[in-house]
């Protein structure tokens, strides 16, 4: 069966495109089409090469018809991206929107899911379905936290300004002169913060460049820790990678995080007094032991592959 997917970007890091790759990995006896609204980059193309793939700006009929589609999946799609607009009834394959986001109208298709319960209430339709994404495990790192002498705790995000605001200064400034025995570690942070995030680290913090692979650090970090004082996410997928592989989460008590993290399995902070006494409490061997491996169990059963393949295949079935 071939199914083709849409993405609304063609960038891995951050975007749609992330979960488009699940999709390809939980169904390998699929034959797999992705299409991108804007030019995929190399790495994309890197991650996407066991797949045919495609710059597809605006998708016409004459397109689609050209690829044979079975099935069509997209993802945070426009109507004014496809020629059938929001009349699903003129879309000539089996088609699903798969929503990550709000803001703006989508396309129609036979079916629409979203990533959480979260967002299904952002968005208000009952009818809308909750697909709870599937991450791979992370690929081993160059080290392994029992070699470690120092805690170390992360943060992994998207490279742009919006999702690095200048308060979070403020905030780890707390956290780092609370926790002198911990190490810092970002993913992603924008040039124009990253002087005055390593300043305020006092020199306990190293920077990594934003790319899909830099989920193996998940392997060598102790704790993934997430803030943003506006934005609440949807969905963390990266929430789910540092579980699957025991690092364990710290994070914002909003959003999409509600229902990954369970009791025993990470945290849900408030302010920077809770996320503070988190660190304080998992900085205790046996605390940490006992939280990273309740996330783990918990991921492999809530967020693997073939947990999703099954959750995925439920919903293709009813189209």
């Amino acid at each position: 069966m071939r199914l083709i997917q849409y993405c609304n970007v063609g960038n891995i890091v951050g975007g749609t495109a992330a979960c488009a790759w699940s999709v390809t990995r939980a169904l390998p006896d699929f034959e797999h089409v992705v299409l991108f609204r804007s030019q995929p980059t190399l790495e994309t193309r890197q991650a996407f090469e066991h797949c045919k793939i495609a710059f597809v700006p605006h998708l016409t009929s004459e397109i689609l018809m050209s690829w044979r589609a079975d099935v069509l999946i997209l993802h945070n799609i426009s109507p004014a991206n496809v020629f059938w607009g929001h009349e699903k009834k003129n879309l000539p394959v089996r088609g699903l929107q798969y929503i990550h986001s709000t803001g703006g109208s989508r396309a129609g298709a036979a079916r629409m899911v979203c990533c959480s319960e979260s967002l299904k209430e952002q968005l208000g339709h009952p009818s809308i379905e909750v697909l709870t994404q599937g991450v791979p495990v992370a690929v081993s790192g160059s080290t392994c936290r029992r070699e470690q002498k120092r805690f170390v705790v992360g943060r992994i995000c998207t490279p742009v300004d919006r999702k690095w605001p200048t308060e979070l200064l403020s905030f780890y400034d707390r956290l780092v002169k609370i926790h002198p025995q911990i190490d810092w570690a970002f993913v992603g942070c924008p040039k124009s913060l990253e002087q005055s995030l390593r300043e305020v680290c006092c020199g306990r913090a190293v920077f990594h460049r934003a790319e899909f692979n830099a989920r193996k650090l998940l392997r060598d970090w102790h704790v993934l820790l997430y803030h943003h004082p506006s934005l609440t996410e949807s969905f963390g997928r990266t929430v789910a990678e540092a579980m699957r592989c025991g690092c364990v989460p710290v994070v914002d008590d909003k959003g999409g995080f509600r229902e990954q993290i369970i009791p025993g399995a990470g945290y849900l902070c408030g302010n920077v007094e809770e996320f503070s006494a988190a660190l304080e409490e998992l900085l205790i061997p046996e605390r940490w032991i006992s939280h990273s491996q309740n996330c783990q169990s918990h991921a492999d059963e809530h967020f693997s592959l073939r947990s999703f393949r099954q959750r995925l295949l439920s919903q293709l079935i009813c189209l």
